[in-house]
């Protein structure tokens, strides 16, 4: 019995002395902005800070200058609520190391104005991930020319993009077709940058769970799920599960919305609009989705749902179609407003040899003036 009680003692006597020791926090190293317009302080300083602690904070009202792009690492963050970061080229990107999505894993953004040093922007990927998964993009505002990515996802998963502003600025060409955020295959001819590390790297992997909300995004196109419209052995490899809410989605002379090769997309409560003048192709759909090449099994399961959004194009508002003899499964279209150039009938135009179940109701057509 002495030594039950000597033990309960002892046991109570260690949980009192860890009770008064204070709980310890780990904060975010708070980075200052140096002043040196050339670049080299910002980046060396920002690059020492992820390496040593992975979650930085960018000082609120501080402008940030940086001779190159940031190389980001998994388990890293970056806080830059209130700050402007400039580069000499893009912003963030990873190196791809590993394929199935295992390059890097949960990193995080929050805040920031992020551009080139050039007015008209930069003609590349200001933002890039590579076979990476867990990302989270929050409150960005990011400038990119017409001809470049505000953002460019490459073969990643469970990417979220919540409440940024993705803008295209300097000369948009009429013929231009890039988009402010592109959802992209990796091969060889997508994504040339990644294939330089390694022919592993672009062997047709494809994007899954993207989800874009309460987002601001302008470009030539605004949002793309791309395919490889050359290399014929990719175009069985299809995206997955993309998803659109709450955003005002805008295409300066393509279309606002374009998901190709894609298994399974919900688009609610957007404002989708093509500005393009090319009004007889489909450069000028407001919502594009369409099939290339054969379908893997799946797709007949797929479901495609738009609801609540109002919709704006010229050849067509909405328009679902295969150019293969593969069919989307079902299509699920409700309380849309919907206007087309080319008039009300063409606002909603869904193949019916494109689809095994299509869905419309409750959705309203306009001739677009």
């Amino acid at each position: 019995m002495k030594t039950k009680k000597k033990n309960v003692i002892i046991t109570f006597a260690i949980l009192f002395i860890w009770w008064l020791i204070p709980i310890q926090t780990f904060a975010a190293t708070i980075v200052p902005a140096s002043g040196d317009k050339t670049g080299k302080q910002d980046y060396k300083n920002i690059m020492n800070a992820l390496s040593k602690d992975g979650d930085i904070i960018l000082e609120n009202g501080s402008t940030y200058y940086l001779k190159a792009t940031l190389w980001v690492e998994s388990n890293q963050s970056i806080t830059a609520t209130g700050a402007t970061i400039i580069s000499k080229s893009g912003v963030f990107r990873n190196r791809p190391t590993k394929t199935n999505y295992r390059s890097l894993q949960n990193f995080s953004v929050d805040g920031g104005i992020w551009k080139n040093i050039s007015k008209d922007g930069f003609k590349k990927s200001m933002v890039q991930f590579s076979h990476s998964k867990n990302i989270s993009l929050k409150n960005l505002t990011v400038y990119c020319n017409y001809a470049g990515h505000a953002v460019e996802l490459v073969a990643c998963r469970d990417v979220t993009i919540d409440n940024c502003t993705l803008k295209g600025i300097g000369k948009c060409s009429k013929s231009c077709s890039e988009e402010q955020l592109q959802i992209d295959i990796a091969t060889q001819q997508t994504a040339p940058t990644v294939g330089h590390y390694n022919k592993k790297f672009v062997k047709g992997q494809t994007c899954q769970n993207i989800t874009v909300t309460n987002c601001k995004i302008t470009g030539a196109r605004g949002v793309c799920a791309n395919y490889t419209s050359k290399e014929k052995k990719y175009q069985t490899k299809f995206h997955k599960n993309i998803i659109l809410k709450n955003n005002t989605i805008i295409g300066t002379s393509a279309e606002g919305v374009a998901l190709f090769n894609v298994i399974g997309a919900t688009v609610e409560n957007n404002t989708i609009i093509s500005h393009s003048k090319r009004t007889d192709t489909a450069y000028s759909v407001g919502c594009h989705i369409a099939m290339f090449g054969k379908a893997p099994a799946s797709i007949k399961k797929a479901v495609y749902r738009l609801e609540n959004n109002t919709i704006k194009g010229g050849r067509q508002g909405f328009y679902v179609y295969s150019h293969s003899a593969s069919r989307f499964g079902k299509v699920i279209a409700k309380r849309n407003r919907c206007y087309a150039k080319k008039g009300k009938s063409k606002a909603i135009w869904v193949r019916n040899n494109s689809v095994h179940k299509i869905e419309l109701s409750v959705n309203k057509t306009y001739k677009w003036k």
